[in-house]
């Protein structure tokens, strides 16, 4: 950020070198976007949807009810008030979410949609710092959220701050507590087991990219639609069938999950670098107060609704099962892993697991509509997008009455009293 022209780098002459690679990270941002949503299945135990639903069902429609949200009260704002006042463009009120569920990493892979669109570098930049602020928020307001919980007696796990190692506190491992990287599956000497998995990332983007460009010769209104994609979403579920395919064909083992995170934290923490050193200071300014309208509905609606849906739906743990999926639709699953890390580090609780089971459905589903949301404001009016997040809300509310997830008063008066 430092060496970024809306910076230092407007001021100072940097040696051509450095400005060079900061170029260059602009250039990559999106293709390690891909990359690590290429990864996200691979080497990864994936139960069915079915499965998925039965273990994490109340965490599922708490999840879906969140990100649904987050798309509902800024279209509103967007369609009844804002454009009264400013001139945006309609898939303004879809940045919420695509900066808090997504992640401020995520709204690269927009390029291309905003590029058709006609919102290019706007929208993208806008989209970013709603990732910037989702992050921040979910942190110090989930911290101060742990804090109410605790004096309420609603957590049950956490630990004392005080009392947490100093090797935690700087973020270090002992050396008697080194984890392993990951696992060698296949002989080095035939191929590299890093290149191995490598590979498998690339036939997951290389999926993806024929999933897009099939999808954009269909005729008429379709074939211009999918034409907007981004590519990130059939990426990762390009990744997902081919671990399916590897496991059904008995070849699953040899994809190892600790290896396939390493490359995909290798990707996401320069992918991280190159998108907030891009942030365009002085572009997000310029349209800073209906971003920031919108950004507090999306944060007072995320609120709200994880304090009022969670102990209502949840069997038990409600609070640090909420804390998991607030955090992860603030600012993505790190948020998440680190609130829910806070009340339960020695994960004792169902949250980690049940998480697991919900996020392995919300990723693939939500993640792939939140794509086309922008394209679909725009060719139809912010107006549709909103009816539809209302109805998705609607159809999630009556799932968790239908299935019995939803409790009586008399139930969450003992729920919330720790009976």
């Amino acid at each position: 950020m430092a060496v970024s022209p809306y910076t230092l780098g407007g001021i100072i002459d940097f040696p051509e070198l450095i400005v060079q690679i900061y170029d260059n990270f602009q250039e990559i941002s999106i293709f390690l976007l891909n990359f690590v949503f290429a990864g996200m299945f691979i080497g990864r135990k994936i139960p069915s949807l079915k499965k998925s639903f039965k273990e994490a069902g109340p965490q599922i429609l708490l999840g879906q009810m969140l990100s649904w949200g987050q798309i509902l009260m800024p279209s509103l704002l967007v369609a009844f008030l804002l454009s009264r006042f400013y001139d945006l463009p309609e898939a303004f009120g879809t940045l919420v979410a695509v900066g808090f569920d997504g992640g401020a990493t995520v709204a690269v892979g927009y390029t291309s949609t905003f590029q058709e669109l006609g919102w290019y570098p706007e929208g993208i930049q806008l989209a970013i710092a709603a990732g910037v602020v989702g992050v921040l928020g979910g942190c110090m307001i989930g911290v101060s959220l742990i804090n109410w919980l605790v004096r309420r007696g609603y957590i049950q796990e956490a630990d004392d701050p005080n009392d947490l190692p100093d090797n935690v506190r700087r973020g270090l491992l002992d050396e008697e507590n080194f984890e392993r990287a990951g696992t060698i599956t296949v002989v080095p000497q035939s191929v590299e087991p890093i290149a191995l998995h490598l590979c498998l990332f690339g036939m997951a983007m290389l999926g993806g990219w024929v999933f897009v460009s099939l999808l954009e010769t269909l005729p008429g209104f379709l074939g211009t639609f999918f034409s907007f994609a981004p590519l990130f979403p059939f990426a990762m579920i390009s990744g997902m069938i081919l671990q399916i395919l590897l496991n059904k064909f008995n070849y699953g083992y040899l994809v190892d999950r600790g290896l396939a995170e390493r490359l995909s934290g290798l990707g996401l923490e320069f992918c991280i670098l190159s998108v907030f050193g891009s942030l365009n200071l002085p572009l997000i300014l310029q349209s800073s107060i209906p971003l920031g309208v919108i950004i507090i509905s999306g944060i007072v609606w995320s609120l709200a609704t994880a304090i009022y849906v969670a102990p209502r739906i949840m069997p038990d743990h409600w609070a640090e099962r909420m804390l998991v999926d607030y955090g992860q639709s603030m600012g993505n699953v790190p948020v998440g892993m680190m609130l829910l890390r806070v009340v339960d580090p020695q994960f004792k609780t169902p949250a980690l697991e049940t998480f697991s089971y919900k996020h392995t459905f919300h990723a693939p589903v939500f993640f792939s509509i939140l794509a086309f949301l922008p394209i679909l404001a725009s060719m139809v009016g912010i107006e549709v997008v909103a009816l539809i997040s209302f109805v998705a809300i609607v159809l999630c509310y009556l799932l968790a009455r239908l299935l019995g997830y939803w409790q009586s008063s008399e139930k969450l008066k003992d729920v919330l009293e720790n009976k």
